[in-house]
C-alpha cells in the first residue's frame, strides 16, 4: 500500500495537528505502508488559492502520477491551496481522504476569511471521498458538508506523547519535582500563541489574582507576532509580566519536563477540535481549568473545571482555588489521573486511522 500525504511545510513542525501526522505517518510505515509526503509553501491565506494552477498540483490530481498510490490524504490546514485541484480531479485519481483537525470557518476570524474558508473548505469537503476526524465533536460539524457517498472516521488523537504512562504511573501532586526553594504555585499554558489560545483572557483573570503567589510558564511558538505583542502590553500594563516566563517553543523531553514541574494547567482556549496539549496534561495528572468548548467536554467526559466560554469570573474562581488550596489541587490531580486511564494512546490513534484508509481504499 502507498499513501501520499499533503501538507504545508515539514511534518516535523512542532503543533498538536502535526504531532498528529507524524504519529500516525510512522504507525503505517510500521505496518509496512509506503509513505511520502507533497510539502506545500505556507503564503498569505487567501493567495493560497493561486497554487492549485501550479503544475505539481494539477498533475497530482488529473495527471498520471496520480496513479501510484492507493490513497491521498490532504492536511485541511490546505484547503486553500488544494480545493480547486481536488475538485477537478481526474478519473485516475485514486481515493482522496481529508484529515480533518477543525474548520477555519470556526475561528475568531473577520467576516471576509469566514466567508472564503467557508466557501473553500465545503468545497473540498463537497469532493473529497472520505474524511478522517479527531473526534465526535469536529464529526458533528462536518457531516451536513459531505458528498451522500463519502464516508467519515473518527480516529482520536493518542494522548501517551511522553512515553506509554497511565493513571496508574501518573505521579501525585507531592511526588513531582519542585525546584528547591520554589514556594510559587507554577502554572503551566502550552500552545501556539495565537488569539484562539487564549493568552490575553488568562492575562486578565490573573490580574485579579495578584494577592497569591503564583506564576506563569508559557510554551509555544509566536506565531502571531502582533498578538504576542500586544498579550505582552497587556500583561506589563496589569504588573504581571515578572510573574511570567515565555519559554518558546519546546518538544521532547524539555516539554515534558515542564508538565512535569508544573502544578496546574490552565487552558483558555476559545475552540478546540480535540484539545492535544490538555490531552498531554491529564496524561501527566495535572489538576487543570478549561473553558468548555469544542471537543474538551468530549475529551473529559464534562469531568473536572469545565467553564462556559466567556466566563472569566467563574474560571478565575476556579483558579484562585487550585492556586490557594494544596488540597484541592490534589483532588483535581487525582480526577486527571482517573481521566488519564480513559485517554487513547497513539498507538490506539494508528490502528483506528489504517483501518480507515484500508476502507477507503
Amino acid at each position: 500500500m502507498r499513501v501520499l500525504f499533503v501538507l504545508y511545510g515539514s511534518i516535523e513542525q512542532i503543533s498538536g495537528g502535526y504531532l498528529y501526522d507524524r504519529k500516525v505517518t510512522g504507525y503505517l510505515k510500521e505496518r509496512g505502508v509506503e509513505i511520502d509526503c507533497i510539502q506545500l509553501p505556507a503564503c498569505p491565506y487567501l493567495l493560497c488559492p493561486l497554487q492549485s494552477f501550479r503544475g505539481p498540483l494539477r498533475s497530482l490530481f488529473r495527471g498520471p502520477g496520480s496513479g501510484r498510490y492507493d490513497c491521498i490524504v490532504i492536511d485541511e490546514l490546505t484547503h486553500p491551496s488544494v480545493f480547486r485541484a481536488v475538485s477537478r480531479r481526474g478519473r485516475d485519481c485514486p481515493p482522496v481522504a481529508v484529515l480533518l483537525h477543525h474548520l477555519k470557518e470556526q475561528e475568531r476570524i473577520g467576516p471576509l476569511l469566514r466567508i472564503a474558508a467557508r466557501c473553500m473548505e465545503r468545497s473540498l469537503l463537497a469532493s473529497c471521498d472520505a474524511v478522517i476526524v479527531n473526534s465526535r465533536t469536529t464529526a458533528r460539524t462536518v457531516g451536513g458538508l459531505l458528498d451522500s457517498e463519502a464516508a467519515l472516521y473518527v480516529c482520536p488523537p493518542g494522548s501517551d506523547t511522553f512515553g506509554p504512562g497511565s493513571a496508574k504511573a501518573a505521579p501525585s501532586r507531592r511526588d513531582r519535582r519542585r525546584p528547591e526553594g520554589r514556594t510559587a504555585v507554577r502554572l503551566l499554558m502550552t500552545g501556539n500563541v495565537i488569539p484562539r489560545k487564549g493568552h490575553h483572557l488568562l492575562m486578565r483573570i490573573l490580574a485579579d489574582l495578584s494577592d497569591l503567589e503564583w506564576e506563569l510558564r508559557i510554551v509555544g511558538a509566536a506565531v502571531d507576532q502582533p498578538y504576542r505583542r500586544k498579550v505582552q502590553r497587556l500583561a506589563r500594563r496589569l504588573g504581571l509580566e515578572d510573574r511570567i516566563v515565555y519559554t518558546g517553543l519546546l518538544s521532547g523531553e524539555a516539554l515534558h519536563r515542564q508538565y512535569q514541574e508544573a502544578d496546574v494547567f490552565v487552558f483558555p482556549s476559545s475552540y478546540e477540535g480535540y484539545g492535544i496539549s490538555l490531552a498531554e496534561a491529564i496524561r501527566s495528572g495535572l489538576p487543570f481549568v478549561a473553558f468548555s468548548t469544542g471537543a474538551i467536554p468530549e475529551l473529559t467526559g464534562g469531568r473536572g473545571l469545565l467553564v462556559a466560554e466567556g466566563d472569566l469570573g467563574t474560571f478565575r474562581n476556579h483558579l484562585r482555588r487550585l492556586i490557594s488550596q494544596p488540597a484541592f489541587r490534589e483532588q483535581s490531580a487525582a480526577l486527571s489521573r482517573t481521566l488519564a486511564a480513559q485517554l487513547p494512546t497513539w498507538r490506539q490513534t494508528g490502528e483506528s486511522f489504517l483501518r480507515a484508509i484500508q476502507q477507503i481504499i
